[in-house]
C-alpha cells in the first residue's frame, strides 16, 4: 500500500508541474490504463519466475520490494497523473483559456472545487471496492475483474467521445472483450506458470486458494504461499501434543486448519463435540472437491459442526443466540502463520484473552508457529 501511494503521489506531482492537457489526452491515457491493468496482473503472476523464485516460497526481501516497485510503477504513475489532470479540467483551471468571458467561467465552474473532485474520486474508490468484493464473493476471478474494469474504462471513453471518432478505443474494446470471456482459461494458464500440476485455483474476498496434485499427493497454497500438503504428519503432531496436556478433552474448538487433517486427528481422541470454524468458504469448497476421502469424511462426522465464520467473532458470541455461553476443553488455532494483517489477528493478546474466556478452568489453548 505504501509503494502504491508513493507512485500515485509521484504521478500527481508530475501532473501538478506541467500544463493542463486537453480532454482528448486524458481519454487516451484512460485507454492506456485499460491496456496496462490486465498486463500488470499478468506481470505480477509471473514475477516469481522472473526472479527465479521457488513456487510456494517467499522471494528474498530485497526482490520482493523490487518486484512491488516495478509492478506498481506504470499503473500507479498513470492514475496519479490522471487524477491531477482530470481534477484540473473538472474545476476549470484553464477556463479562462477556453472561455474569454470571466463571468461565463464563474457561472460554469463556480461550484466545482478540488474538494468536490476528491470526494467524487473517493466515492468511486468505495463503490469499486464494494463491487470487487461482491464479484469475488460470487466467484469471479481477480484477473476477470481487472479486465472488466478495463472494458468499463474504455466504454466510458467511447460513449463520451462517440464511437466514430475513437478508433483506438474501439480496437482496445474489441481486444479486451474476448479476453474477458476467455479469462478463466487465461487465468488458469497464468497460474500454471508457478504451479505446473495445478488442479484448480479460485479467488475469494479473503485470499486466493490454489491446489496442486500429483501421484495422490495434494498441496494447498494460499495467496501463492504454501499452506499444507496431504502426505505429512504436521496435523497429527499438533493435535497429539495439544491433547495430551488435558486429561480428557471433550468440547473442542478448532480455528482454521481443519481441512489439512486437524479435525480428523482430533476425532481419534474421542471428543464429545468438535466446533470447526473456517473463515474462507472457498478453501472448504475446493478441499472437499479435490482432497482424499478421509479429509471429507472427518468433516461429515456427526459430532463435528462446521461453521463458515470469523473465529474471532465466533468466540465473542454464540452464532445462534448472540450470547457467550459455550466453554471448551481444548482450543486449537490452526490458522496460517502471522505473516499478514488477516492472520496476525489470531496471534494477539486480545485474541488469546478471547480464547481464555471460552475455556473451561482446566482448558488448554494450543497454537503453532513453524518458524519457531
Amino acid at each position: 500500500m505504501g509503494i502504491w501511494l508513493f507512485w500515485t503521489a509521484i504521478g500527481a506531482l508530475i501532473g501538478r508541474r506541467v500544463y493542463t492537457p486537453s480532454a482528448n489526452i486524458i481519454k487516451f491515457l484512460l485507454i492506456l490504463f485499460a491496456i496496462l491493468l490486465p498486463a500488470d496482473v499478468a506481470f505480477i503472476r509471473g514475477v516469481r519466475l522472473l526472479f527465479g523464485g521457488i513456487p510456494g516460497s517467499y522471494l528474498p526481501f530485497g526482490q520482493q520490494v523490487t518486484a512491488i516497485f516495478v509492478s506498481l510503477f506504470p499503473v500507479g504513475i498513470l492514475l496519479g497523473l490522471l487524477f491531477q489532470w482530470a481534477a484540473k479540467l473538472y474545476i476549470g483551471e484553464n477556463a479562462k483559456n477556453i472561455f474569454r468571458t470571466p463571468r461565463h467561467c464563474n457561472s460554469l465552474y463556480g461550484n466545482k472545487t478540488l474538494a468536490l473532485a476528491y470526494a467524487i474520486e473517493s466515492a468511486g474508490a468505495i463503490i469499486g471496492g464494494l463491487a470487487s468484493t461482491l464479484l469475488l464473493q460470487f466467484g469471479v476471478q481477480n484477473f476477470a475483474i481487472a479486465v472488466l474494469c478495463s472494458i468499463l474504462t474504455v466504454l466510458s471513453v467511447i460513449c463520451e467521445q462517440g464511437a466514430k471518432r475513437n478508433y483506438f478505443g474501439i480496437l482496445t474494446f474489441a481486444v479486451l472483450t474476448p479476453v474477458f470471456f476467455f479469462s478463466p482459461g487465461i487465468d488458469h494458464q497464468m497460474t500454471r506458470w508457478n504451479h505446473p500440476h495445478l488442479l484448480e485455483t479460485r479467488d475469494s474476498p479473503y485470499s486466493r486458494i490454489t491446489i496442486e496434485g500429483r501421484s495422490g499427493q495434494f498441496v494447498v497454497f494460499e495467496n501463492d504461499v504454501f499452506g499444507f500438503e496431504t502426505e505429512t504428519t504436521a496435523a497429527e503432531e499438533f493435535v497429539i501434543l495439544a491433547s495430551i496436556q488435558h486429561e480428557h478433552p471433550e468440547q473442542i474448538f478448532i480455528a482454521g486448519g481443519g481441512v489439512e487433517g486437524i479435525v480428523g486427528e482430533m476425532l481419534k481422541h474421542g471428543p464429545r463435540s468438535v466446533d470447526y470454524v473456517e473463515l474462507n468458504p472457498v478453501l472448504l469448497d475446493l478441499t472437499q472437491k479435490h482432497l482424499p476421502e478421509k479429509y471429507r469424511k472427518s468433516l461429515e462426522s456427526e459430532i463435528v459442526t462446521v461453521f463458515n465464520a470469523d473465529p474471532r467473532s465466533f468466540l465473542s458470541a454464540d452464532p445462534e443466540t448472540g450470547e457467550t455461553v459455550k466453554a471448551y476443553d481444548l482450543i486449537l488455532v490452526g490458522m496460517s502463520e502471522p505473516a499478514s494483517g488477516q492472520s496476525n489477528r489470531f496471534y494477539t493478546r486480545e485474541y488469546f484473552r478471547q480464547c481464555a474466556d471460552r475455556l473451561e478452568p482446566d482448558g488448554i489453548l494450543a497454537f503453532r508457529l513453524r518458524s519457531s
